[in-house]
């Protein structure tokens, strides 16, 4: 088998129109047509990367709002890590709040990859990661 692409990645929401905002205000996607699935749902874009939301009260994977970048996430690669950053910081999120709080970012600028990341939680407390599309100089 060859994978061409990753197709999608499919999270749970609680709230559906609550993570509609942050993925559409906080990360930059659109909504785009879904298909007439049964029960509630939305598909969000930006260029190829697709994120299907479907509402499931119990589908909590992560209770607690704290970021281990250690733990199951996805990754989106950004074209200007600072300006992204920039975006976040005028939305409230920051480095400077404590673990637990909804708005924490966890920063890795100098660690073992080969790009700048930045992790975050969604409103339903899935992992992203940021990171930025410009390799490390040494």
């Amino acid at each position: 088998m060859q994978i061409a692409a990753l197709d999608h990645v499919s999270l749970v929401t609680t709230d559906l129109d609550r993570s509609m905002a942050f993925y559409r205000d906080i990360l930059g996607l659109h909504q785009i047509a879904r298909p007439a699935f049964p029960g509630r749902g939305a598909w969000m874009a930006s260029g190829t990367l697709e994120i299907h939301l479907t509402i499931n009260p119990d589908g909590h994977l992560r209770p607690a709002p704290e970021i281990d970048t250690g733990d199951i996430h996805f990754a989106v690669r950004v074209a200007d890590f600072d300006g992204a950053m920039k975006h976040l910081a005028a939305q409230g999120f920051s480095d400077r709040l404590p673990n637990g709080d909804p708005k924490r970012l966890v920063f890795r600028l100098d660690g073992p990859a080969p790009y700048q990341q930045c992790y975050l939680l969604d409103p339903d407390n899935h992992l992203i990661e940021i990171n930025n599309a410009a390799v490390k100089t040494s």
